[in-house]
Parts: C-alpha cells; sequence; structure tokens
C-alpha cells in the first residue's frame, strides 16, 4: 500500500479530542497542539479560569470533576458531540508530594487512587464507548512509576497502576481500532512544580538548576509532554499500542 505522506499523517483534522486538565501546564499545552493540529479540542477542567484558556486556543470548555461520574459523562458528550470522539488524553490528576509513609493517610491514598487512577479508568470507559470510529487514548503516568522516590510512595503507587491500566486496556480495546498508550514525564516546569519546590528555593537551592538536573541539560517544558502526545494520537503511531513513552531528558536512562 502507498506510504502516507507526512503531511497527512499528523493531520488531525475532522477528529474531536477530549483534555481533562486541559487548563494550564501540561494539559494546556497538550490541547493547545492538538488545535494546532487542526482537531476540535474540548479542555474539561474543574477550574472555571480554564475557560480563557480554552477560548484562547479556539477550544470548547467543559467545567469537570474527573471524580464525579456525572460530570465526566457529560464532558465526554460534549466532547463527542454527534460524531463521536476520535481522541482522549487522560491528562488530570494529584501532584505527587505524599510526606513520609508512615504520616499518608488512608484518606489520602484513597483520593490519590480516585483522581489519579479510578477517574482516568472512568474516563476512559466513557470515552471508549464513544468512539465509533477506533481512536487513539493517551493516559498521563509519571516516572515514578518507574524509579519511585522517597515520600511520593501513594503518587507512584497511583501512577504505576497507570501503566498497568493502560497496557490492560491497549489489549481490550485494540479490537475496537482504539490504540492505549501513556507517557511518563520527568520533571516538567510549571507553576504546580514551582509551587511544589518553593520551599527547596526558600533554603537556598536552585530550583531552576534542579529542574534541568538531567542528562540533555535543559528544563523540561510542557509542550515536550504535548509534542509526545500528539505523536501518539496521529497516525505517526497508527501501529504503536501499549506503550509507556518517557520524556525526561534522559533523567531515567
Amino acid at each position: 500500500m502507498p506510504t502516507p505522506a507526512l503531511t497527512d499523517l499528523i493531520d488531525l483534522g475532522g477528529k474531536r479530542a477530549l483534555v481533562t486538565g486541559g487548563g494550564k501546564g501540561i494539559g494546556a499545552a497538550i490541547a493547545a497542539r492538538l488545535r494546532e493540529a487542526c482537531a476540535h479540542v474540548t479542555v474539561a477542567d474543574l477550574d472555571p479560569d480554564a475557560q480563557a484558556s480554552a477560548d484562547a486556543i479556539g477550544a470548547d470548555f467543559a467545567r469537570c470533576d474527573i471524580t464525579d461520574a456525572s460530570e465526566l459523562a457529560r464532558a465526554v458528550d460534549a466532547a463527542a458531540g454527534d460524531a463521536g470522539l476520535d481522541i482522549l488524553v487522560n491528562n488530570a490528576g494529584i501532584f505527587p508530594t505524599t510526606g513520609p509513609v508512615a504520616r499518608v493517610s488512608d484518606e489520602f491514598v484513597h483520593h490519590m487512587l480516585d483522581v489519579n487512577v479510578r477517574a482516568q479508568f472512568s474516563a476512559t470507559r466513557e470515552a471508549a464507548d464513544r468512539m465509533p470510529r477506533g481512536g487513539a487514548i493517551v493516559n498521563m503516568a509519571s516516572v515514578a512509576a518507574i524509579g519511585g522516590g522517597a515520600n511520593i510512595s501513594a503518587y507512584a503507587a497511583s501512577k504505576g497502576a497507570v501503566v498497568a491500566m493502560t497496557r490492560a486496556h491497549a489489549n481490550e480495546l485494540g479490537p475496537q481500532g482504539i490504540r492505549v498508550n501513556a507517557i511518563a514525564p520527568g520533571i516538567i516546569d510549571t507553576p504546580g512544580v514551582q509551587e511544589q519546590l518553593a520551599p527547596l528555593r526558600a533554603s537556598g537551592v536552585d530550583i531552576d538548576k534542579r529542574i534541568a538536573a538531567n542528562p540533555v541539560g535543559i528544563a523540561g517544558q510542557p509542550d515536550h509532554i504535548a509534542c509526545g502526545v500528539l505523536f501518539l494520537v496521529s497516525d505517526l503511531a497508527r501501529f504503536v499500542s501499549g506503550h509507556l513513552l518517557v520524556i525526561d531528558g534522559g533523567s531515567t536512562a
């Protein structure tokens, strides 16, 4: 069969996408790249200020708490419209700092797993049911799923579960023409990460140097992750499913 042109492989024109947690940081960068590739994008976010971020790139906005089943279903319906959904990016999640295991409560662990695992599972279920033409799903994992790390055990456990879930869903949904992959970001320079590391800055640690402490020697940016998502949801990756794409500047090499 003829080899498709590169421009056709990257073109998302006519496809409908939902990005959870798409109002800022990595999610906003993902939404912007998908729009640039001509997808019809819906940004789902709990923060009503995300409306402005969506408007700025010509995307739709759906206020959504992903842990609320009815709100999540409505957001997926809005993104799918009458034509159905083509792309889901399960980006929304909770940041990693959880504290020493001896001081982490069951309630905290439950909430971490509810947001980072159960809600992704629910979103995948709702989206797959609205993908009549097949589609692509990208879950947001973390390098913490690979290397763990002190004081982030609940987060690492949740992201490890995301990796396992991704592989299981790739096997289950593949016959429906749905590819399922995950991305494991390293440290990415976002407002949330800067806020997390603020106490270290106050103690004299060079945060910018810490963020860029990887073999490539540059600070990870939201667009680095967005470009990985664009690859996985496009036809460039049409034979890629069940894969964990690590984007960390070589930190886990």
